[in-house]
């Protein structure tokens, strides 16, 4: 039996996508500032389309599918990705856990801020350093069994300045933590600052996840967006936006956001996972009563409606 008690477009599920396009349609606006008029339209006509499953019997729907952009700073599909990611890599960190016997840790790696003007060849420097660092480093050759390595990046208003970060889930057998395997902070700073070829101690975090089969925090941290919505979308500044957006945008392209390494790896790749589909929950099952709802999003009304198409 239908148990609807409201009209769809009231109802908790549109919440989300609906904030995500208003801020992706502002974010198609700064683009077309910056005359680059493939992704201005790419924006705007992205997300104007969603299809939900929606189940019969508990009036409960799932979003299967949407006419996605697929463009890097764009916050609907940034969101998408970023679930994915973590679905993802939680499914790698369960299969480590049970048949490899793989603990893990949580590791933030970081430098000094940068100008827009040097972001690109920052995160350049950082990417080749950690590459160096996992081939080369005794340590963590002897210590680490995997890794997954994200990049995010803020950006701070009072300095002009951004920041990038690496995190990264570190995958280590039980003996890590016994003298001749343990890696502690400071020499965590001291291999980073080695392989990034600076004279400072930076700043870096490591620590254990809660469980031994994974953590939904930690994973969450290291597949989070790569930059957050409010570090570029000013909406009270369409100049500030369009500053940031373009250092961004420029930075971030051709960039590989995220990566694997080692057994996690080999994980990832046994199990034929897409880190870069926006798709998360597949096909209907009729099985358990789902019907198909589409939402077509009403320009002018900044909102979705049920379509009866």
């Amino acid at each position: 039996m239908n148990i609807t008690t409201k009209s769809p477009e009231t109802q908790d599920f549109l919440t989300k996508p609906t904030s995500k396009k208003i801020s992706n349609l502002f974010l198609s606006e700064i683009y077309n500032l910056l005359n680059y008029p493939m992704k201005f339209l790419a924006l705007k006509k992205c997300a104007t389309y969603l299809q939900f499953a929606r189940n019969i019997e508990t009036d409960e729907r799932r979003l299967i599918w949407g006419n996605y952009c697929q463009k890097r700073l764009c916050p609907v599909c940034m969101q998408r990705l970023s679930m994915k990611r973590f679905a993802n890599l939680s499914a790698v960190t369960s299969v480590g856990a049970a048949d490899h016997k793989l603990e893990y840790l949580f590791l933030t790696l970081t430098a000094k801020t940068v100008p827009g003007s040097e972001l690109k060849a920052e995160i350049k420097k950082y990417f080749d350093a950690w590459r160096n660092l996992t081939r080369y480093s005794p340590e963590f050759k002897k210590s680490v069994h995997g890794w997954f390595r994200s990049l995010e990046v803020t950006y701070n208003q009072d300095t002009d300045e951004y920041h990038p970060h690496l995190h990264i889930l570190i995958a280590v057998k039980s003996t890590y933590f016994k003298p001749n395997y343990y890696i502690n902070q400071k020499k965590w700073a001291e291999i980073w600052a080695h392989y990034l070829n600076i004279d400072y101690s930076p700043i870096v975090d490591i620590r254990k996840t809660y469980s031994k089969k994974s953590d939904s925090s930690a994973e969450q941290e290291a597949a989070k967006y790569t930059i957050k919505e409010d570090n570029y979308i000013k909406k009270y500044s369409k100049n500030l936006t369009k500053k940031i957006v373009e250092v961004l945008d420029y930075s971030l392209k051709r960039v590989r956001l995220i990566a694997y390494g080692g057994v996690l790896k080999t994980i990832h790749n046994q199990l034929k996972l897409d880190d870069d589909s926006l798709d998360l929950e597949g096909e209907i099952s009729p099985e358990i009563n789902e019907i198909i709802e589409n939402f077509r999003w009403k320009f002018g009304f900044d909102s979705y409606k049920l379509s009866e198409e």
